[in-house]
């Protein structure tokens, strides 16, 4: 719990910055918070991360980092998968409350809950597409 207090509080520092930022822009000044960010075309960075976490674990899965993919992941075999795509990851085990924060914890229950087709894994940009138009409220930080 004192883990995820710490975030928030670094998530409110951080999003106070932005806050500050989209003030100075004379369109939108006078306007409340949500509605510069609307006009700004901007996220709130709580709702940034699990997208940016996505994506970084889609590059991870299809080699376009230089990590491997089951060092950080056990992941189900596609001819196994019943249920939405096939490139679905276990949430690892582990007995530290501090792991559970890395992006191989924090990332799983999202990416599985994807409403994924195969063709959206075809491309970089098909699985953005993707992100686009899924919620991802649901996996803010504070319910990681």
């Amino acid at each position: 719990m004192r883990v995820v207090a710490a975030f928030r509080w670094t998530f409110e520092k951080i999003e106070s910055v932005q806050r500050r930022f989209t003030k100075r822009f004379i369109c939108c000044s006078n306007l409340a918070y949500r509605e510069r960010l609307v006009n700004l075309g901007l996220d709130r960075l709580e709702l940034r991360r699990p997208r940016f976490d996505l994506i970084y674990v889609y590059k991870i899965f299809f080699g376009m980092v230089e990590i491997d993919a089951y060092t950080f992941f056990r992941v189900c075999n596609a001819s196994t998968a019943t249920r939405g795509h096939s490139f679905k990851p276990f949430v690892p085990q582990s007995r530290l409350d501090v792991r559970k924060y890395f992006i191989c914890h924090r990332v799983v229950r999202c990416w599985n809950s994807l409403p994924a087709q195969p063709d959206d894994f075809s491309s970089l940009n098909n699985f953005e597409r993707l992100l686009e138009r899924t919620d991802l409220s649901s996996f803010i930080l504070c319910r990681y």
